[in-house]
């Protein structure tokens, strides 16, 4: 069910690409010799606009060094005859910056480049806060402005990275000196390991700690890592190359993405940490759609995305029959929560604030995040959670239903149930291809109708890292009442999977019994679901009965499931809701054809470039007019939410929320269970009260969702 076809489209779109060896930069500067290093551009998000970047050198120099400082980046000082205009809007920036706010506001004055050497000692140029441009002495001590000529980071079939030329190091205190790169949005370090490789007998353990390396070491970070092994599919390709990176077993790797390399004075910024969806079987950290310069840049915050354990290597347990110190499962949940403490440990040393930190995820990402506010042990590794298209009505597994897979996959391996050792000494493939067979059979075992293609693997309720669903935990106010929630979906979720089960319009005199029988799920509620008054055939509509039916799985298992856990969290904390009612495909974004059926809706997977403002990574394709323009209101929404907890911007402060209209003509109100506030989020975004309000009541009531009927406390085998 959740699997992104739109991916599976580019992988057989790009199958020329190839990887590219980067170079590391023979004396590449050194982030900690420059002593606090910026990026600041006024960032649109629109192709067409030539948004000037420009570097920023908190530390103050005399102008020679200055420009010595300049020329280390191979950039120049930013020009002393630049247009009014131009100086316009570099103080704009100066003064909006929430990237380096107390940087910049440490000094009224900054070195800028003379076009001709200076005739004297009083003959240096440097520029204000304001824009104006004076000759002063060469010898006052002010930060410097600098030239940005690198491009904007763009996919290519030649180099998923981009253009890597423009390198600088990174001294840390356990990874080694990290030499990675910038573009105009961001500096850039991509495959970080932060856990031992889980291979080996590492294979179905916890994620390991790191071994410490020294800043001698010089680490390659321009190069994304290897990604985890993605399910076998039809007509798969040799190579995913769409996911940014090859696939191996060894996958724990993450990318920062950073705006601001401070010194160690001043604090820093706040941190978002993405985890990608795709079923748990697909994709990846460092796929190209989720290239997050846009929202850095913009937003004024650090990104990290990252790989973790999929299919059967992230989700395998067997218990009892394996204990769970041998194979404790939940893997793709314990990677996440050892990503977010290394990013407690060493995102201070790229710009970020480990005390501000920010999880957010789309799909089976949204639903680790769900994960992640009923583990305990992450509790403390975040403030603040946003969670986007998780089918939230759709439960945890239970022990029982995780053990049947992995039982099933190791007989499949010819090994017994017990035998751990047999499964650890397959090859990778070996244990990727037997757990396909494993799957379908359990979809197939009786009672088992509640399990949904594309859902089947999924956290699990084990007692121990999950210690039950969400819904119980919430009515207990054992979730992580202290992270402030935004969560919600899109308009019409189920539209990218109906076309999977009735890839044709459906007549409206055809048995309808038989037409739900070829859906995907629990068919007995989905014809109860039908039988409502809510989700009437129109006659005047030619597609009426895939339309209703997809509005009303729609509600079942998002909209109406969202509204009623909301009103239990909004008692134990700040809750923030949203529906998307505009976006773009990931399809329009990468240059091929979305799903007839999705032509004019919002369907799932549509929120993700709006997210990221990454709508014109790939060759040929732009982000401009209404498209940037929301994009721009979403980075703005959230990128806010991550810095204060609140998605609205804080009369006086810095970055381009306070100046958007988009965002501050309408607040948006904190959910209230007496209105069932929803930001409606659209080009003219509004809230809105009790909107679903008796749908969502007649749904609860009469059909009910999955986690109520088939929570793991209902699962027996």
């Amino acid at each position: 069910m959740l699997r992104h076809h739109a991916m599976q489209l580019l992988l057989l779109s790009l199958l020329a690409v190839s990887f590219a060896q980067s170079a590391l930069v023979k004396n590449a500067p050194s982030a900690s010799d420059l002593d606090g290093v910026h990026i600041l551009i006024d960032n649109d998000v629109d192709s067409l606009t030539n948004d000037t970047s420009v570097i920023f050198l908190s530390k103050k120099r005399n102008y020679q060094d200055s420009l010595r400082a300049c020329e280390a980046l191979g950039e120049r000082g930013y020009p002393a005859s630049s247009t009014a205009a131009d100086n316009f809007s570099l103080s704009q920036l100066l003064k909006m910056t929430p990237v380096a706010e107390a940087e910049v506001k440490s000094s009224g004055r900054y070195w800028i480049r003379d076009h001709n050497a200076p005739k004297n000692r009083h003959d240096c140029s440097s520029i204000d806060r304001n824009g104006k441009v004076s000759k002063t002495w060469c010898q006052n001590q002010y930060p410097t402005i600098c030239t940005n000529s690198a491009p904007r980071r763009r996919a290519s079939t030649t180099h998923p990275e981009g253009d890597t030329s423009r390198q600088i190091k990174v001294p840390t205190n356990n990874l080694g000196t990290l030499q990675g790169h910038r573009d105009s949005t961001a500096f850039r370090f991509y495959g970080i390991p932060y856990a031992q490789p889980p291979v080996g007998k590492n294979r179905f353990a916890a994620p390991k700690p790191l071994r410490n390396r020294g800043k001698d070491t010089l680490v390659d970070a321009n190069k994304f890592g290897y990604v985890c092994l993605q399910l076998p599919a039809a007509n798969q390709t040799d190579d995913n190359v769409v996911l940014g990176a090859q696939e191996s077993e060894d996958c724990l790797y993450l990318n920062v993405f950073t705006p601001t390399l401070k010194n160690k004075i001043n604090k820093g910024i706040p941190v978002m940490v993405y985890v990608h969806g795709g079923s748990f079987t697909s994709l990846s950290g460092s796929s190209p759609v989720f290239e997050p310069g846009n929202l850095v840049s913009r937003g004024g915050v650090v990104v990290v995305t990252l790989n973790y354990r999929l299919s059967i290597f992230g989700l395998f347990q067997n218990q009892p029959a394996i204990s769970k110190s041998a194979a404790p499962g939940n893997l793709a949940t314990r990677d996440h929560i050892a990503a977010l403490q290394w990013v407690q440990k060493n995102i201070a040393t790229f710009g970020g604030d480990p005390n501000q930190v920010t999880i957010f995820g789309q799909s089976a990402g949204g639903w680790s995040m769900r994960a992640l506010l009923s583990a305990p042990s992450a509790f403390g590794l975040y403030k603040n959670a946003i969670v986007e298209s998780d089918p939230i009505g759709l439960p945890f597994s239970g022990p029982g239903f995780a053990a049947e897979i992995g039982k099933r996959t190791l007989r499949n391996l010819g090994c017994s149930d017990s035998d751990l050792a047999c499964a650890l000494s397959k090859t990778a493939n070996q244990v990727r291809d037997a757990q396909v067979s494993a799957m379908e059979a359990v979809r197939k075992l009786p009672g088992n109708q509640w399990v949904q293609d594309g859902a089947v693997y999924r956290p699990c309720v084990d007692g121990d890292l999950i210690p039950a669903n969400l819904d119980d935990l919430i009515k207990q106010g054992r979730h992580n009442t202290r992270a402030n929630i935004m969560w919600g979906s899109t308009k019409d979720e189920q539209g990218s999977f109906i076309t999977g089960n009735l890839p044709n319009p459906v007549p409206v005199d055809v048995n309808i019994t038989q037409t739900i029988l070829d859906l995907d799920g629990d068919k007995a509620r989905y014809q109860k679901l039908m039988a409502s008054p809510y989700y009437k055939f129109n006659n005047s509509d030619n597609d009426t009965v895939r339309n209703q039916i997809s509005r009303a799985i729609t509600d079942l298992d998002w909209t109406c499931p969202y509204q009623a856990l909301s009103r239990g969290a909004a008692q134990h904390g700040v809750v923030y809701t949203y529906r998307f009612n505009h976006g773009r495909a990931f399809q329009d974004a990468i240059g091929t054809n979305t799903t007839a059926f999705c032509m004019d809706k919002i369907c799932h997977g549509d929120d993700v470039v709006p997210t990221f403002g990454g709508g014109d990574i790939f060759p040929g394709t732009e982000q401009t007019g209404d498209n940037a323009r929301f994009s721009r209101q979403i980075i703005d929404w959230t990128s806010t939410f991550a810095r204060t907890g609140n998605p609205n911007p804080r009369k006086g402060s810095t970055g381009a929320a306070r100046t958007n209209k988009d965002v501050t003509r309408s607040p948006w109100r904190a959910y209230s269970a007496g209105s069932n506030d929803v930001m409606e989020l659209n080009l003219d975004s509004k809230m809105s009260r009790n909107v679903d309000k008796a749908r969502c009541d007649w749904v609860e009531e009469n059909v009910k969702f999955d986690y109520q009927l088939y929570g793991p406390e209902h699962q027996h085998y």
